[in-house]
């Protein structure tokens, strides 16, 4: 964070000093009380489950410098107050404010369905290459982590590669307000969200708010092989377009796909304009082809050379619980996928896993959650496709998992089975293994399926 005076901050919260010398210096943020750490301001923010006022003494005692609160408190010595009347609205305005402190600054945002995490890292990989760059820590993606991201910077840095998530509409908007960014990606539109945003088209429009928040000279990167991503041409209002997918009618493009399934790799002849070059990912699956796409779109615009490029999204070092292969031993693979899941990223997983098994294809499959009126569908669609796509063996965690393996049993699969919770699944699954397996676990952040990775891969070592 760029320090800044309490009466700086004021100004940029509009909020009141209550309390402390206005000229004081604050040199970072938290509203975690847990991560406080002496001279950061703490501000207190309401969730839905907690209130940051009631963390005060512990942040104080930690030495916080400041605090920022929506109503009076007792007085603690030496220590800067200022009273706001909303204070995530104050920690977004701050955000704002920083961000708009450092000149020269591009800001990338980032936004999809599925994929936005990993396009993040890759182009936050390609791009430091050439650049300065710092990208969201993890997925921070939220009202509150985006700011957070901001506050962040220490004003050295030449990029900044966000992510935007969104739950409903109005989300992107917010985000894209307090960011600013100059260049917006956008991975796909699917059915994710639909508990709150009902239909696939609401998600569109969502996502959509990323692309009109650009300025008049931005540029907007779109999925060319998404339709809803594609349509999204007529909100571009004359900012310039470039599109990445697997047809030829796109920007970027690749075509000769290959798989290495001895070194799990997957590789790729990426076309630019006139230019084309051989791309080699560590991480497999077409999915992550098109979020290399995305990845290169962003780094030839910023010329970034092919060298650099070819560097950064071998050398990408992913986020956590994405696409995590870990050997077992006795030819033996797992893949911890567990992050998330929706039915875009839950076929593209399986697809991955496919590209890479050269014996038994396992599939450990949570429940997909947030997806509204769609859910029971949803999960009968992923049985159906687990079965056409002969997958050999299918094990479901939950209620929302017993729709999908009875979906696949109608079809006619025979090897499946049903667990009620993660002990069990890992129980069912260490009694199957067999030399050779390649098993991916997968669902939706809220199943926690990474209990599954850490119970089998303890046994196996």
């Amino acid at each position: 964070m760029i320090p800044m005076s309490l009466a700086e901050i004021r100004n940029a919260v509009s909020g009141k000093i209550i309390q402390g010398d206005p000229k004081s210096k604050i040199t970072d943020i938290s509203i975690d009380s847990r991560t406080i750490n002496p001279g950061d301001m703490f501000v207190a923010i309401i969730g839905e489950r907690f209130d940051g006022h009631s963390f005060i003494p512990e942040a104080v005692s930690k030495g916080a410098r400041a605090l920022i609160v929506d109503h009076s408190i007792k007085a603690y010595p030496g220590v800067g107050i200022i009273l706001v009347e909303d204070t995530t609205r104050a920690l977004q305005d701050l955000a704002r404010y920083h961000r708009m402190l450092i000149k020269g600054l591009t800001v990338i945002g980032i936004t999809g369905s599925a994929g936005k995490t990993t396009t993040k890292d890759m182009i936050a990989s390609v791009l430091k290459e050439k650049y300065n760059v710092t990208k969201t820590r993890g997925n921070l993606n939220n009202y509150y982590g985006l700011p957070l991201t901001l506050l962040s910077l220490d004003g050295d840095e030449e990029i900044a590669v966000l992510e935007m998530g969104m739950s409903k509409l109005g989300e992107i908007e917010l985000l894209a307000s307090i960011s600013k960014p100059d260049i917006g990606v956008i991975t796909n539109v699917g059915p994710t969200h639909l508990e709150n945003l009902k239909t696939v088209g609401n998600v569109a429009r969502g996502k959509r708010e990323l692309i009109e928040g650009l300025p008049t000279n931005g540029l907007a990167i779109l999925n060319y092989d998404n339709k809803y991503v594609r349509d999204m041409k007529d909100y571009v209002e004359g900012k310039k377009v470039i599109y990445y997918g697997f047809s030829p009618e796109a920007d970027v493009y690749a075509e000769h796909i290959k798989v290495d399934e001895k070194n799990k790799n997957i590789s790729f002849i990426a076309h630019y304009k006139t230019e084309k070059e051989r791309i080699t990912l560590q991480k497999p699956g077409k999915h992550n082809v098109y979020n290399a796409l995305a990845a290169i779109a962003v780094a030839r615009y910023l010329r970034v050379d092919w060298g650099g490029i070819k560097n950064g999204l071998y050398n990408i070092d992913l986020s956590s619980l994405r696409w995590d292969v870990r050997d077992l031993g006795n030819e033996i693979t797992l893949i911890n996928d567990t992050y998330n899941a929706n039915p875009l990223s839950m076929k593209a997983a399986i697809e991955a896993t496919f590209d890479i098994a050269q014996e038994r294809v396992i599939t450990v499959l949570g429940g997909m959650l947030e997806l509204g009126d769609m859910e029971e569908k949803a999960h009968v669609d992923l049985g159906r496709y687990v079965a056409e796509r002969n997958v050999d063996v299918l094990i479901t965690v939950g209620e929302l998992g017993r729709l999908t393996a009875r979906s696949a049993e109608k079809e006619g699969m025979k090897n499946v089975y049903q667990a009620d919770n993660n002990q069990e699944a890992s129980r069912v699954l260490l009694d199957l293994i067999k030399k050779g397996d390649t098993i991916l676990v997968k669902g939706s952040r809220g199943n926690k399926m990474e209990e599954i990775v850490k119970m089998v891969s303890s046994q196996e070592d």
